[in-house]
């Protein structure tokens, strides 16, 4: 444990640093609890914040509430059973819409108000979330660096941007206690479901050069690109088919890297001090590329466990770093 217990006299400032919480209520809120835990005064979140599913609660008359999670069929019959229907749906990063079988219907039939209910459903969870962050956070001292990815919508900047207490590092330039700076990129390379922020490595090696010219002294900046670099180790996933399905050989699941040769690019010729990475949940870890401190911290939303990295920096440099979970 000597990295908790460091004798260097050197001002410490530590870094908790997660992602792809998508839209799980109870995984950030291990993420806020752990800054405390561990004493971390700066909170960066490195994207796809957003959840990928309303869940109808079928209201019949305040009599009787029904619903399904993975399958499971779910039943209550007063408010405190509607209540904890609601947050073993919001636990796994869904949200929870209690609606008569009438309205049900018409959202069913009708993909505007679906759309938009959804797009509202989303933009609500993140507004509570960034009420939370100010009103445990500011306080204390501690800063959260708050940035969308690329399976979130715009408007999530926008709900973002409505408290000047987080800041949102994508394609922006902030500084850090202890003479650090930090810009983001919340774009990925192109994937299969073609999300919002999705571009090809051109436009993307674009994005990177409008990142590359906020940073001032590379040896002392964090750069947070929600997307790893290729074939790095932390871009390492499944193989799809063009039906979207897990390709497997001989009882093998395929696996295949996903990440950018774009953002492998610019680490290895800008050489930030640190690089955050998200996107693919299933290779969380560190790697070197060149002096640049690469790291991936996974994601394991949907069981409502937070996956993150808590770093030590120290005289304008990386004294320490550890993936933790629970």
């Amino acid at each position: 444990m000597a990295f908790w217990k460091s004798k260097n006299t050197s001002k410490i400032t530590r870094v908790l640093y997660g992602s792809d919480f998508h839209g799980s209520e109870l995984v950030f809120r291990k993420f806020l609890a752990a800054s405390f835990q561990y004493d971390a005064s700066v909170l960066i979140v490195g994207g796809d914040v957003t959840g990928k599913a309303m869940v109808p609660i079928i209201n019949y008359n305040g009599q009787k509430y029904t619903s399904s999670l993975f399958g499971n069929d779910m039943t209550a019959s007063n408010s405190d059973g509607l209540e904890k229907m609601k947050r073993d749906i919001s636990g796994v990063g869904f949200y929870p819409i209690v609606l008569t079988p009438d309205e049900a219907n018409h959202l069913e039939n009708n993909h505007d108000a679906m759309s938009a209910r959804f797009e509202h459903e989303m933009k609500e969870r993140i507004r509570r979330w960034m009420e939370l962050s100010q009103e445990k956070l500011t306080p204390a001292g501690k800063t959260l660096y708050f940035m969308a990815g690329n399976d979130d919508l715009f408007s999530i900047d926008e709900v973002v941007a409505e408290f000047p207490d987080i800041k949102d590092p994508d394609l922006r330039r902030f500084e850090i206690e202890g003479g650090y700076e930090i810009v983001g990129l919340s774009y990925a390379n192109m994937t299969p479901w073609r999300c919002v922020r999705d571009l090809e490595e051109d436009d993307l090696t674009k994005k990177l050069d409008e990142i590359k010219a906020l940073i001032h002294n590379p040896e002392t900046t964090i750069a947070v690109l929600h997307v790893p670099p290729f074939n790095s180790g932390l871009d390492t996933c499944p193989e799809l088919d063009k039906n979207l399905k897990i390709i497997t050989q001989g009882g093998q699941v395929v696996m295949k890297s996903a990440g950018s040769p774009a953002v492998k690019t610019f680490i290895e010729t800008v050489q930030p001090m640190l690089s955050l990475h998200g996107h693919i949940h299933e290779s969380p870890g560190h790697v070197r590329i060149g002096k640049t401190l690469a790291i991936n911290a996974g994601s394991e939303y949907a069981e409502g466990i937070l996956k993150a990295a808590l770093i030590n920096l120290a005289d304008g440099a990386v004294k320490g770093h550890m993936l933790i979970s629970g």
